[in-house]
């Protein structure tokens, strides 16, 4: 049972993709994500202070940076979750672009207010599979909700994983209108077999098909693909996030993005 509802929670994954999503994100090879635990009685502070840094990165435009901010809308509504672009790992050696946006006066302030709102801060570094990657034309971003899987699979089974999404799923999704794919997987700051899934979607009756894919594939392919991923997970969480648009900055988003309660 536990194979089964892990395959089916990847399939599904999958197929929220097919829905606009990371297409316009410009190309970084890398991401830092950073999942903020906010105190309960502090998440207005919290908020305000994002909004300040928000502000730094409008007011620095244009820049080939950007700072997209996301909430947990399932779960555990206390979560934020930040990604930020990262080109080259020497880039760290450098100045960090936030610095250069922001005067000492105000960073100094805002780390102090947020160090005061937090009960846990995670880092990772992820990478993208460029291979696993599908972009269709004209799909907006930030989209307002974003679907996460965040799959882990057994030691040594990583090139597997990404052998079987590249052969099956991959040509799948070429052929369906308006299919998006981005698979990231973990390089630092958590588990190496860890891989994500990200799909965007504006309608929550967007999750309510849970056949394209299959019929993309072809019903045979499918279930081989199925049998395949169940062989080598171990597990999975998903994630339904919002898009906090006063808290982010995007160049170019659309100023009707969701809001960010």
């Amino acid at each position: 049972m536990k194979s089964v509802l892990l395959h089916s929670a990847l399939a599904a994954a999958v197929i929220v993709t097919a829905v606009p999503s990371f297409s316009q994100m410009p190309s970084a090879p890398m991401l830092n994500v950073v999942r903020y635990q906010v105190k309960l009685d502090h998440i207005q502070e919290f908020q305000d202070v994002e909004k300040q840094i928000a502000a730094s990165y409008k007011k620095a435009a244009p820049t080939d940076q950007f700072r997209v901010v996301y909430r947990d809308a399932v779960g555990n509504a206390t979560e934020f979750w930040v990604l930020t672009p990262l080109y080259k790992f020497a880039d760290r050696d450098g100045q960090n672009p936030y610095n250069k946006i922001a005067t000492e006066q105000e960073r100094l302030t805002r780390t102090a207010r947020l160090d005061q709102y937090l009960e846990r801060v995670q880092t990772s570094i992820d990478k993208t599979i460029g291979d696993l990657t599908v972009t269709a034309a004209g799909t907006p971003f930030p989209p307002a909700w974003v679907r996460y899987a965040r799959i882990r699979v057994r030691s040594g089974k990583s090139e597997e994983f990404i052998s079987n999404v590249k052969t099956d799923v991959v040509p799948a999704l070429k052929k369906m209108n308006g299919a998006t794919l981005r698979v990231r997987q973990t390089l630092f700051g958590g588990n190496p077999n860890d891989f994500t899934i990200a799909g965007g979607f504006e309608k929550w009756a967007t999750l309510d098909d849970a056949s394209a894919l299959s019929k993309a594939m072809g019903e045979q392919v499918f279930h081989k693909f199925q049998e395949k991923m169940a062989a080598i997970e171990t597990n999975v969480e998903t994630y339904i996030l919002r898009y906090q648009s006063d808290l982010s900055y995007y160049p170019g988003a659309a100023s009707s993005t969701t809001t960010s309660r």
